[in-house]
């Protein structure tokens, strides 16, 4: 019932490697990486045509490979089989036999890798190769070096009737995709081409990120063929400005895929990842311009890259950031890397930069310095949406019978740091403590205040500390911390089980000599998680405790709650889809304070809720 946050990333094949599988690893997002497909480098653009008019999937095919989850033997086989470049001979011809379903026996890696496939995701991978292979035959392809992936994906294409993006969403399916991967363009080959400042031209996209002069690039054109001799022969008799023209009269940009759009229109986070920023990137903010123009995202940060590359050699931070403002790209925050000793940061010295915040931190990994620390991005881009708002949390607390308790509790309550953090404090049956204060009588008065802050309240989480014993707001402040990190929570509840010491003490203290009543709590606890497994699929180690966290936005929607025992009302929030955690706590009991009845009363009533 809880709302992720989607986000959009624009990346290539590899800059973006690290932050993409952070972002996997957190519950609390939805990803979908957006790529362009105007890779023509060696065996990709052989592959590019040797089928005229596909477009370029390695790029796909690389971001396939961080979305793979490698828990499975399976898995892992299928990526390795991916990413396999294939040595050429007659390695290929046992491949195409093998792809149409003879029985030849394939070299090692390769027969161990199939061997371990799932039969279903077996048949599709030779039904693709086998497709392929059906429209090489009797050609001739120079196989060597060339991904086994990219055969896959070409088989898809060619099945598809030479549909790309039909291609990419098989292919993805494929492999089990743990985010979507959309191409940002629609079916429109394009030919990627540069023109240096020193009038030097780069005619496909392999010149555009291979080695080069040192002057900066100054333009890219999306082409709809490749330039031939006669063409480049021509542009070489013109000077610069003579160049620019006559290749901007054959620029054409393609169209922006409907998948592209709507992601990117649904997007609470537009993120611009670090890569070759001229053939990755830039291309890609020229397709989609104006829907990032008009996306409602509040957050569209910039990952400024580590290091300078071949094609943005000569430029600074703040030139790279010029040029992707320039081609469409939208920034509300730049992320920069503190190291002062890597990219040149240029202009980007001061707090801001065109009216985009800038965000300085150790982006880069200590131990691979070349590389994105992808949690460090992960929580500086989460942290800027969570910087908008600041969460409000009521705490209502009913001290059973222990009003002379209440000058310790709001003492505590005023001395915890709650930076960054609305919280407000009520007392029940207690009056005169400078905090509010509520008179709700019955056995569970917290189910009551629960009911009323669902109807009338307004604060973003709603805490309730209930019972004989003593919780402590530091722990409610990590549970408050836990919740706005993971988005997906709908509540979290305190448990007093995880401490052995801690949980037989709090017995003893309650119970006192009474063996028999003493007995019986240390066994309640585990009979009523036992139970409440049974009704709901659910473990909770502590179903009793008194301390529970909601987030309101989980909540909202879910039929109206029934009965007033908390046990009964949690089982509805679960069976609701509302995700409920636990979280080890501080609890301590005070032996002549506990009252046995009443904690026997509370248990038998959720017991007796609990039942059918």
């Amino acid at each position: 019932m809880t709302e992720s946050a989607r986000i959009v990333l624009f990346c290539g094949g590899r800059g973006s490697a690290t932050i993409i599988r952070a972002l996997l690893r957190r519950t609390d997002v939805e990803l979908t990486l957006i790529v362009n497909a105007f890779d023509d480098g060696l065996s990709t653009g052989a592959l590019r045509n040797f089928i005229p008019g596909m477009l370029g999937p390695s790029d796909f095919r690389k971001n396939l490979s961080y979305l793979f989850g490698n828990y499975s033997q399976a898995q892992y086989a299928l990526k390795s089989l991916m990413e396999y470049r294939l040595p050429g001979g007659t390695e290929i011809e046992k491949l195409a036999r093998f792809a149409g379903g003879s029985d030849a026996v394939l070299d090692e890696p390769l027969a161990g890798w199939f061997a371990q496939l799932q039969p279903a995701t077996l048949q599709r991978v030779r039904g693709l190769l086998a497709r392929f292979f059906v429209h090489a035959a009797g050609a001739e392809f120079d196989y060597r070096d060339c991904s086994l992936g990219n055969l896959v994906f070409a088989g898809a294409y060619l099945q598809h009737g030479e549909d790309f993006n039909a291609a990419a969403a098989e292919v993805g399916e494929l492999v089990g995709t743990r985010a979507r991967l959309l191409n940002v363009g629609t079916q429109q080959n394009r030919v990627l081409t540069g023109l240096k400042q020193d009038g030097t031209l780069l005619a496909s996209e392999a010149e555009l990120v291979g080695p080069q002069s040192p002057s900066p690039i100054t333009h890219v054109y999306l082409l709809e063929r490749p330039l031939s001799a006669d063409d480049k022969q021509a542009l070489a008799s013109l000077d610069m400005a003579g160049k620019h023209a006559w290749l901007s009269a054959r620029d054409a940009v393609s169209q922006l895929s409907k998948p592209a759009a709507e992601a990117i229109a649904g997007a609470d986070i537009i993120l611009c990842g670090p890569g070759t920023q001229h053939s990755s990137l830039f291309p890609s903010y020229r397709i989609a311009a104006a829907a990032l123009a008009a996306a409602p995202a509040p957050v569209k940060a910039l990952v400024m890259n580590l290091d300078s590359d071949h094609d943005i050699q000569g430029l600074s931070a703040s030139d790279v950031v010029d040029r992707a403002l320039g081609y469409g790209a939208p920034v509300t925050h730049i992320l920069l890397n503190s190291d002062p000793n890597r990219l040149a940061a240029g202009a980007l010295t001061g707090d801001s930069y065109r009216g985009a915040g800038l965000v300085r931190g150790a982006f880069a990994t200590p131990a691979r310095p070349q590389v994105h620390n992808g949690s460090a991005v992960a929580d500086a881009v989460l942290g800027l949406q969570a910087q908008r708002v600041t969460p409000s949390v009521e705490i209502f607390a009913d001290i059973l019978r222990r009003s002379v308790a209440s000058d310790e509790l709001v003492e505590e309550f005023l001395e915890t740091d709650w930076n960054g953090v609305s919280a407000h404090l009520t007392l029940n049956h207690v009056t005169g403590t400078g905090v509010g204060s509520v008179n709700l009588d019955g056995l569970f008065p917290e189910t009551t205040y629960f009911r009323d802050w669902l109807a009338r309240g307004s604060s973003d989480y709603l805490v309730l500390m209930t019972g004989d014993g003593a919780y402590r707001f530091a722990d409610v402040l990590a549970i408050i911390r836990l919740l706005e990190q993971q988005e997906s929570l709908g509540g979290v509840f305190g448990s007093r089980t995880q401490s052995r010491r801690q949980f037989i003490t709090s017995v003893r203290a309650a119970y006192g000599e009474n063996r028999l009543l003493y007995g019986l709590g240390k066994m309640a606890a585990f009979f009523l998680s036992a139970l409440f497994y049974l009704r709901t699929g659910v473990i909770f180690s502590d179903p009793l405790t008194g301390l529970r966290v909601f987030r309101r936005r989980a909540l909202a929607g879910l039929p109206i709650v029934k009965g007033d025992a908390p046990l009964s009302i949690v089982r509805q929030l679960t069976q609701g889809g509302v995700e409920v955690a636990e979280l080890p706590v501080l609890y301590r009991t005070f032996s002549g304070f506990t009252d046995p009845n009443w904690r026997v009363r509370r248990g038998l009533h959720n017991l007796t809720s609990l039942l059918p």
